[in-house]
Order: C-alpha cells, then structure tokens, then sequence
C-alpha cells in the first residue's frame, strides 16, 4: 500500500502539470470527456482519473463511473480511483456503498477504504459498513472497522458490531475494531463492559483494551477491570492495568489497593499504570513510600524524581524514605531528591544525616545529592572529623576517601578505626584504605571477616572490597563461594561477580553454579551460566548426567545450552538430548533440537526425533529442529551443502563475539580441497568463524559476500570435521540464515 500511495503521490508529474492545476486544460475537456477515458487504456484511465481528481465535487457525474473503475484489474488505477472518489465527497457515497455488496473482495475493500477518504460526509454509509464487519475477506472487515471510526458513524448503528467484531479471528481487524470504538464515546462503554463476561477470551481482552482507549467515559467499567487485574491470569491482568491508567484519575484508588496486593505480578502492574496516569497519581504514590512490600517502597521512591511534581508533599516524603531500612529505598529516595534539584532543599536534613550513613555508596548519593540541591557539603564534613562519636568521625573519614577529598585530613582517622573493636567500622576504615592503595595483606583479612557481618550494607562493601583486589584476592575465594548463600541478593550478585575478578578456577565454581542455577531467584542464573559454559567442555560427563536427572527449568536449559556450544564433542549425550526434544518449554525443546543439529553426524540416531520437533507447535523448534536434520546428514561426497537456519535469542553465546548468539556447524573437509563458505541473511548483519576440530580458530569474515554478507574461502590442511560457526556483527542480533559449502 506504502507503493500505490506514493504513486499517487507522483501521478501528476507523470501525466503533465494539467492533472494538478490546470484550469485552462480542465476547461478544454469536460467531465464527459474524461468519463469516455475510463473505459480506454491504463495510461488514459490513470490521466482522466487524475483530471477527476483535481475537479473535487465538481465531478460528482463521474462518481458511478469511479465507482465501476474499482472493478478493473490495475491495483494502481482502483487506488486512484478510490482517491478521486473521496475527493468528491458526499456524491461518491451511494455508488461507493453500493460497491460494498460486489462480489470481488478487491472491489469491496476499495468501497470501504474510499467511504473513509470522504469522512463524516460518509455517515449514511454506517448499515453498509456494519454490514461489511461480517465480510469473508479480512482485509474488507478491517477496512470498514477503521472507516466506522473515520466517518463519525452513529454510535447506535455500528457500537454492538464493532464490540462483536472484537472477537474476530483476525488481529489486523481487532486492532482496527480497537481503534474505531473510543470514537463511538460514552455509547461503546456498555456494550463494552458487556463484552467481558465473554468466554471468548479474544474478545473479552480487546474489549479491555478498548476500555482503556476511551479513557475518563470508561469510568463505569471500573469494578469489572479491578476484578481482572487482581485476576491469577497475569496477562489479563496486564491488560487491565493498562486499561486503568487510560481510564485515568478515577482508577487511582483501585490502583493504590492494587499496590499493596499480596500478589507479587499485581504489584508492578498497578505501580507502573500509576505512574503512567501522572502528576495526579503522586499524593498515592507519597503514600506507598510507607508500603508494606519492599519492592513497592522501592519503585515508589524511584519514580517520584521523574514526576516533574516539585510539591513540599512529596519531598518530605523522600525525605522521610531517606531513613527506610532498606538500602535500595534510601538510595533510590535520593536520586529522586537529586532529580529534583533546587526544589527538593527542604529535605536537606534527611540527606545530610546520611553523610555518616554505615553503607559507603548512600554517603557518596547523600553528598552528591546536597551538592544538586545547592547545599555544600564539605564544610559539615570536616566538622563531622573532630565529632566524639567514633562512628560518625571514621564513616566521614571514609567519605572524603572515596571522593578523594582532603584525603590527608581523613587518613589518621582511618589508620585510628583499623584498631576499633567494631567489626562494621573496621571494615569501613580498611575499605577506605584499600582505596588509597594498601597491600593486599594489609586489610584483606579484615574483609573477609567483613562477609559474616550481621549488616547486609557492610558484607557488600567487603566483597567489593575483595574484588578490587583482582587475582591479588584468589585468597578469598572460599570465602566468596560461601557468600553465594548470602541472605541479600546484593551481596550473592556482587560475590558472584568477585569470583570472577579474583580468577577462580571455573571447574572449582561448578558445584556453587549449579547450586545457583536451582534457586528460584532468576536474577544471578545469567553470571552462573556463563561459568558452566566455561568449564562445559571439561564438563561434559557432569553436565550430561545433570540434565538425566535435573527438573529445575533454569538449570535443564543451562545444561542443554553448553551442550549446544560444546558441539560435536558432546556425542555422548544424544539419548538425553533427544529425551530434552520432549520438554515443556520449547525453549529447552529448541536448544536440544540445536545442540543435536551442533554436534553434527555423530546424532543420526536423532533423526526421527527430530523430524517430529521440526512440526513441534512454536516456530522457533520447528525452524531448528529442520535445520538440525540438514546438519546431521551432512555428506563430504555432496558438491553442494545448504542449509536454512535461525538463529535466536535462546541459542548460547559466541566466545568470540561478545554479546552475540552462535549456531554451530559441523562439516567434513578434505585435506588439500578449497572450500567456498557463504552466510546469507536479510535484516541483519551476519558474521563467519571457522574452527578445527579442537575449536582452534582458523579463519573469520564480515562483509566479503557483499552487503552485509559474509565469506570465507579456505583451503583444508587435513582431513577432518570443521566447526562453520553462524554468528552476528551486532551483540543481540538474530534471525533466518542461509549456510552454503561448496
């Protein structure tokens, strides 16, 4: 369509300047003239057709004539057609309406689309168009759905047919249905309402979107659309947040009940809608600072900065979350404040008192927070030094540290708190010491005795402490892993992340991985993952017994996952590879149908197995799965091998190509032959590696196969089966490929 209407667009410069101004060339020929043409040749059709055009409702004679015109083979002369019809107006309705009963569905769609051109005018149409939402052709129900809209039909004669229409199998014409409704006004609210009590579940959630599209005048569907977000279904529930905040100010007590649920998805749903309504959903969200849930208090004071409402309401409370036990809540309270800027001063002394705060990072957002205010830190700081509270004086000292601010005034305190008896404040001292660049076994055993402290803010401060130490901290290392049992999930995520600096052997990681990999929070499964496929190809015995015995779906999926990258070595593993082709997640049926296709001839035995998953119900698998069973069956005889493939966000990560998805296949070459490699692909840019056997890296290519195609021509040293790896140029590109040998 983008086509016929630029063409549109251009035909007056292909015709002559007369199809656009010509007075003088309009008044040498008459309307009967140019009626005569549309029965001659294209050229003419399209000329007279623009000459039509141009006269507006000056040609209302030629209006039936259009009309016929629609029924014509030229999709470029019915397009013009329908375009000169909605330029004359209200005489081109009847012969447009009456095209709305023709028996080509072309024809039909073009009446629909030219009663929209001419707009309001076209409001007699309203029975045909309603009539029109039952037609065979999906594209004629969509066209006359959006026309309803268009035409400022009457609310009585097309409401109950468009909610109907909600239920359409087709999606195009359910978001058209969805978009012509909140035109009807308050009169589509009932029908609506109505509507979700279907047991059509399509046509019950259009019906919410709807809802929430007519805005304020929905008002009265409120109760109905409490009782689907507060619902166990989550995607309803989605919907009818969304719907609530496009109803607005009247959904806000609904919404703020909504927050305080016990259930945790209705939680961020009603948050997030609050936050959509606006400046009249802050005093709520003020009053959830002091929410029961802990992720509530947190999103509530995140969002306030970004609210642009500078009202002494919601600074006092930012002030007031300053004081939240909870790190994460004081934090995000102040970066809302700093967000703030100048308008936030009234809460200056909630920020000053956290200056001496126990976690390092709230002192620095407490000192910079003053800063964005208009306050000046510094001098409170060097007062704060000579306080008699040793807390006070050491948490300062260590501020200016960190900002490397009158670091000589600060330092005598420091080297003083090494030798106090509180355990938090000697970590706080060696932390700010260790920043000045003291030796490892100087103040490193003080951090390790950091990670049993009782105060969640002082463990992460010692492993990040120890991970500053880089390979220097290996000593740490056990005591790291036991951090991965922390209570806080900060303090297992910064562990984790530790162990990686300090240079842990993987292999002596891989039980603290798996152990992670089976705990429900999600959150630390991606660093996991990655240790495992370090080891993976050291691991495979370990790994593949895991996924013989192992249910938890995170941790299968890791496992099938480094089979995947490991490829042909993984040959061991086909029986549970095959067992995997039969999981409930198809993500885990797709990365098994990979890592067969990956481990190449030496999974024939898959062969059936995978013939099945290529007509698996999702996509993804089916894609795969096919591609799998070209890569098995991979014959050195062939003069030619291809093979279609996808790649996807669910196959693992290339360990050249950061951030970026790899598919591996596996070829036989023969020593002394030169081999042709093309990868083709289309809306990405796509990237070639090749590899022996031992994943020895060979040869790699970008663009040589033009455009944004690689190649790689290779001459094989020796017999064997080379790794052809399929990877991307950008990190998180994916999607279909063609792989060519030759």
């Amino acid at each position: 369509m983008v086509r016929h209407l630029l063409l549109a667009a251009l035909l007056p410069f292909l015709y002559g300047t007369s199809l656009s101004r010509g007075d003088d060339a309009q008044s040498k020929r008459t309307v009967a003239q140019m009626i005569a043409d549309l029965r001659k040749g294209d050229v003419e059709k399209l000329k007279a057709i623009a000459e039509l055009e141009a006269l507006g409702p000056k040609a209302a004679e030629a209006a039936s004539a259009l009309a016929d015109a629609l029924a014509g083979k030229n999709e470029d002369v019915r397009l013009q057609a329908t375009l000169a019809l909605g330029k004359i107006g209200r005489p081109a309705v009847e012969p447009l309406a009456k095209a709305l009963a023709a028996t080509d569905a072309d024809v039909r769609f073009y009446a629909a689309w030219g009663l929209a051109f001419v707009g309001p005018e076209a409001k007699s149409a309203t029975p045909a168009l309603v009539k029109a939402l039952e037609d065979k052709s999906a594209q004629v129900r969509r066209k006359a759905a959006y026309t309803l809209g268009r035409i400022e039909a009457d609310p009585e004669a097309a409401v109950r047919a468009l909610v109907a229409a909600l239920g359409d199998a087709d999606a195009d014409v359910r978001q058209a249905v969805t978009e012509a409704l909140p035109k009807m006004g308050k009169a589509a609210v009932a029908p609506l309402a109505k509507a979700l009590a279907s047991d059509n579940a399509t046509l019950r959630n259009s019906a919410i979107q709807s809802l929430g599209a007519l805005g304020a005048a929905a008002a009265s569907s409120i109760p109905e659309l409490k009782a689907f977000l507060l619902g166990k279904d989550q995607s309803v529930a989605d919907l009818a947040a969304h719907a609530l905040a496009g109803i607005g100010a009247e959904s806000i007590p609904v919404l703020t009940a909504a927050a305080n649920d016990d259930q945790d998805h209705v939680r961020p749903l009603a948050l997030r809608s609050l936050v959509k309504i606006g400046p009249p959903a802050v005093p709520a969200l003020v009053d959830l600072l002091g929410a029961k849930h802990l992720d509530v208090r947190r999103q509530s004071a995140a969002v306030l900065g970004g609210m642009q409402v500078q009202d002494k309401m919601v600074v006092v409370g930012l002030g007031f979350a300053t004081k939240d036990k909870d790190f994460q809540v004081r934090r995000n309270a102040l970066q809302s404040l700093r967000a703030m800027g100048a308008g936030a001063k009234l809460a200056e002394p909630y920020v000053s008192a956290l200056l001496t705060d126990i976690d390092p990072q709230i002192r620095q957002d407490a000192f910079h927070t003053l800063q964005g205010l208009g306050v000046d830190p510094r001098p409170g700081l060097k007062k704060a030094l000579g306080n008699e509270d040793p807390a006070i004086r050491i948490n300062t000292a260590s501020l200016m540290a960190a900002l490397n601010w009158e670091v000589a005034l600060a330092e005598p305190v420091l080297l003083e708190g090494l030798k106090t008896k509180d355990a938090a404040l000697k970590m706080q001292a060696a932390h700010a010491l260790s920043l000045r660049g003291l030796q490892a076994d100087v103040v490193l055993p003080i951090f390790v005795d950091g990670l049993k402290n009782e105060l969640p803010s002082v463990r992460r401060q010692a492993v990040e402490a120890i991970a500053r130490f880089g390979v220097k901290g290996r000593s740490a290392a056990s005591a790291l892993i036991a951090a991965l049992d922390d209570a806080d999930v900060s303090v297992r995520s910064q562990a984790l992340s530790a162990l990686r600096q300090v240079g842990e052997d993987p292999k002596t990681l891989l039980p603290a991985m798996l152990k992670l990999l089976r705990q429900k929070d999600e959150s630390l499964h991606p660093q996991a993952a990655q240790v495992v496929f370090q080891v993976g190809p050291d691991a495979l015995g370990d790994i593949t017994a895991l996924l013989a015995k192992e249910k938890a779906p995170g941790l299968r999926l890791v496992c099938l996952q480094a089979l995947a990258m490991v490829g042909p070595p993984a040959k061991d593993a086909v029986p549970e590879l095959i067992k995997a082709l039969g999981d409930a997640a198809p993500r885990a049926r797709m990365t098994a149908a990979r890592a067969l296709g990956n481990i190449g001839p030496d999974a024939k035995s898959a062969k059936d197995a995978l013939m099945k998953a290529a007509r698996d119900g999702d996509n993804l698998v089916q894609k795969v799965a096919a591609a799998a069973l070209v890569q098995i069956g991979v014959n050195p005889n062939e003069k030619e091998f291809q093979v279609r493939g996808v790649i996807t966000p669910g196959d693992p990560l290339d360990r050249v190509r950061p951030g970026c998805f790899h598919v591996v296949h596996t070829y036989p070459m023969k020593a002394g032959q030169t081999y042709t490699l093309d990868l083709l692909s289309t809306g990405w840019d796509n990237f070639l590696r090749l590899e022996n056997s031992k994943g020895v890296q060979l040869a790699m290519d970008d663009d040589s196969g033009g455009s944004l195609n690689a190649r790689i021509v290779y001459r094989a040293p020796e017999d064997g089966r080379y790794r052809i790896i399929v990877t991307t140029y950008s990190a998180g590109a994916w999607g279909n490929y063609t792989l060519r040998v030759k």
